[in-house]
């Protein structure tokens, strides 16, 4: 282990841990737009009823920005959202969307 006077002790195996999800967090941000927009496209899916218009997709991608990516060891990742305008969710809530390692949405969720 090593000290490090501003962030305490760290753990070796965390960086090594860390160090194998940089791939994918590469991949992420190569391609955020398509992930974003498949982010997107699900949350607004997942919140009509019925099949949703292409203005209110567009809507949605002009309002519900990219605020947080995680990256876990299994390779999934979420990407956190936030709505700029307001419209979308009630203040305090933020829509999120996880992905699997194949970029593949597998769950739509709002948080607060």
């Amino acid at each position: 282990m090593r000290t490090n006077p501003s962030f305490g002790i760290v753990d070796e195996t965390l960086g090594t841990l860390a160090r194998g999800m940089l791939p994918r967090l590469r991949h992420v941000f190569e391609q955020h737009q398509a992930l974003h927009r498949q982010a997107v496209e699900a949350i607004v899916n997942e919140s009509s009823e019925e099949a949703p218009s292409r203005g209110e997709v567009i809507d949605a991608l002009r309002d519900l920005l990219l605020e947080s990516v995680e990256v876990f060891p299994d390779y999934h990742v979420v990407l956190g959202l936030t709505d700029s305008c307001g419209l979308h969710f009630m203040d305090g809530y933020w829509p999120a969307v996880r992905f699997n390692g194949d970029d593949g949405v597998i769950e739509v969720t709002v948080e607060s």
